[in-house]
């Protein structure tokens, strides 16, 4: 299962299930192309970890389970299918650490990208920052 990352681009299934996400759902339809272009989908065998270090993108589950470890509090949460995870929505001075769980596959999609999405379209800013909310919660939001 785990591979190198495929395009979203022309994937009707996973673009769908994406604009389906409350976080994309009212963008419109030139900026979600513009977003479906950029996106990754990859996969990870259980226990691989998922990301690194000073990596900026965020993580969409499309299937299985992430472990998120928030090693400054030493909590952990599980990010199932439409959860998100990763540098955007974390607690600042709190590293993540996050391993599949299960056989997993997430949709990976550029820190810049969703950060110019964040500033244009300011719902997906307020929704970022109460994703951001919820894990310095200690939760894995949704």
């Amino acid at each position: 299962m785990p591979g190198g990352p495929r395009e979203v681009w022309g994937d009707l299934p996973t673009s769908a299930f994406i604009g389906a996400s409350v976080l994309f759902r009212t963008l419109d339809d030139g900026t979600r192309a513009d977003l479906l272009k950029l996106a990754r989908v990859q996969s990870f065998a259980p226990g691989e970890r998922v990301g690194g270090d000073g990596e900026d993108d965020l993580f969409l589950v499309r299937d299985g389970k992430a472990l998120v470890n928030l090693q400054k509090e030493a909590v952990s949460a599980t990010v199932e299918r439409g959860g998100f995870f990763g540098a955007m929505i974390a607690e600042p001075g709190c590293p993540e650490e996050v391993r599949a769980e299960t056989p997993l596959e997430v949709i990976r999609f550029p820190g810049p990208m969703i950060a110019a999405l964040a500033e244009r379209f300011p719902r997906v800013g307020k929704l970022l920052e109460a994703l951001r909310e919820a894990r310095v919660r200690g939760g894995a939001g949704p």
